[in-house]
């Protein structure tokens, strides 16, 4: 087996094993994690309403957003459940199984990874509600912003579906360069003939 398999299928590896590790604790891991998704969200919807008809609850786990009636009552309009941020767990997993990084640096880029993640998770959370909002005439929005709803609902969408994978590529995709060539430059010195010794050559004449 080459050295550039062998790095790929110990990625392989490690990335199964701490990605069921991590599934199997999700359930613990959701209630801390959604509680401060929830708890990030709730100024931020704040800052961006006027008037501010959203009240953001957590309830274990899970992210409900209630919205003011007539009658000055919050009634639930939609929620999050406890595997909408789910993604933070293949994305430490991705981290942790990454060649070509010490302890130090893989910490380092993990706790990046998670930080980063964490404001993309709030920010869904505040737009994807908004432009519900405005797709349902709750929030008044120009003629131009009310074409381009979809194409926002759509964006927002991805972004959140892709961040994972762009954050793994901003943070290991260096060291995914480094230790592919460093397992490459071994394969390359593997495979050449061993130099012929001047002594052998000439013993041989």
């Amino acid at each position: 087996m080459t050295s550039m398999a062998r790095s790929i299928l110990r990625f392989l590896l490690i990335f199964v094993l701490v990605l069921a590790a991590l599934t199997a604790a999700w359930t613990w891991i959701s209630s801390g994690y959604g509680w401060t998704v929830g708890t990030l969200a709730r100024p931020l919807f704040h800052w961006v309403e006027t008037p501010d008809v959203s009240t953001v609850e957590m309830r274990g786990p899970e992210i409900w957003v209630l919205r003011d009636r007539s009658d000055g009552n919050p009634a639930p309009f939609t929620w999050f459940d406890r595997y909408a941020f789910f993604a933070v767990i293949p994305l430490v997993a991705l981290l942790c199984a990454s060649p070509g990084l010490g302890w130090r640096r893989r910490l380092i880029r993990v706790g990046i990874g998670i930080a980063g993640l964490l404001v993309v998770h709030v920010a869904y959370v505040v737009a994807s509600v908004q432009l519900a909002y405005a797709a349902m005439g709750l929030r008044t929005v120009g003629p131009a912003a009310a074409r381009m709803l979809d194409v926002w609902q759509i964006a927002v969408r991805i972004l959140w579906e892709a961040a994972p994978i762009l954050l793994w590529i901003a943070l290991a995709g260096g060291a995914w360069k480094e230790a592919l060539l460093r397992a490459r430059l071994k394969n390359e010195r593997n495979a050449s003939p061993a130099p012929v010794r001047r002594a052998e050559v000439e013993g041989s004449r």
